[in-house]
């Protein structure tokens, strides 16, 4: 594949996640944060089990690797996406995604402690990251008014992603697989979700409204082609690439989220478009620097 068309692919990864916390807003929390996780993880998996079939997600892989691809589906989606939600309901879309950016800036400090080498790029990009961060938390873009849980809520999923990235590496390393971690990754954090929303008695479709139901599943599908998305890019170009395209999510969250204001309460202004910029470019600066 030539470089304008993986590029494009990583591109796509980012517009992707982003129409997806536009959904997601669109949805509204009816439903709750884990019920909602459960519902956009069951609408994605034909995609997810499509991927797989396609590029050899069903291979074995040893058991340690099965182990951590394992964790990381569990903490990525049954920590990690439940938070996410939790921030798009309540600090909106946009806010969210620039919150989620974080992920970046976490995983330079995991890098650290896993023992890979900090330059000073790595703290120019995570303190513009960080400062796109505190313009953005300084409002609340859906409501008016700063809610410090739903910024925790981002912050402990943008960290979530970060980790469960990290233990995808490690099973990449003991003798894995990264398509079929993708599966298994995937297909745990919906078990997971299945077994936390049952006991909690939280696994019917019955009076769910219309308009939640199909935005929930549309985001769901639109979260799966974004991870199958981000996994085709890789596999023709590198990090320092593919990462800093797909942080394009902040700026097509918040323009899909104004888009669709009627739905969710949201409108465009000038300090989330500058915040999610500078996550942007706090992203560039860390991988290709």
């Amino acid at each position: 594949m030539d470089f304008p068309s993986a590029y494009a692919i990583a591109l796509s990864a980012g517009v992707f996640f982003g129409l997806h916390d536009a959904m997601i807003r669109v949805g509204g929390p009816s439903g709750g944060a884990g019920f909602t996780t459960l519902l956009s993880l069951a609408s994605g998996y034909p995609v997810i089990l499509l991927f797989a079939a396609v590029l050899g997600g069903f291979s074995l892989v040893s058991f340690k690797a099965f182990i951590f691809y394992v964790l990381a589906g569990v903490l990525n989606f049954s920590v990690g996406r439940v938070s996410v939600y939790v921030a798009i309901n309540r600090v909106g879309a946009g806010i969210a995604s620039i919150l989620v950016a974080t992920s970046i800036v976490h995983g330079v400090i995991l890098g650290v402690v896993m023992g890979e080498p900090l330059s000073r790029f790595h703290v120019i990009g995570s303190m513009l990251i960080l400062l796109s961060v505190v313009l953005a938390s300084s409002r609340n873009s859906g409501g008016g008014s700063l809610d410090f849980m739903g910024i925790a809520a981002g912050l402990l999923g943008g960290f979530s992603i970060a980790a469960s990235i990290a233990l995808g590496r490690i099973g990449n390393l003991e003798s894995g697989n990264p398509i079929a971690g993708v599966f298994i990754a995937y297909t745990s954090g919906l078990l997971s979700e299945v077994v936390i929303e049952g006991f909690r008695g939280h696994v019917s479709l019955e009076g769910l409204n219309r308009r939640y139901f199909l935005s929930i599943s549309a985001a769901g599908m639109l979260a799966a082609m974004g991870q199958v998305a981000r996994y085709v890019a890789l596999m023709y170009l590198g990090p320092q690439i593919v990462t800093p395209a797909q942080n394009v999510r902040p700026i097509v969250s918040s323009v899909g989220s104004s888009t669709l204001s009627k739905y969710t309460g949201e409108h465009l202004s000038l300090k989330v478009i500058l915040s999610a910029f500078l996550a942007l470019v706090g992203a560039a600066v860390i991988y290709w620097g």
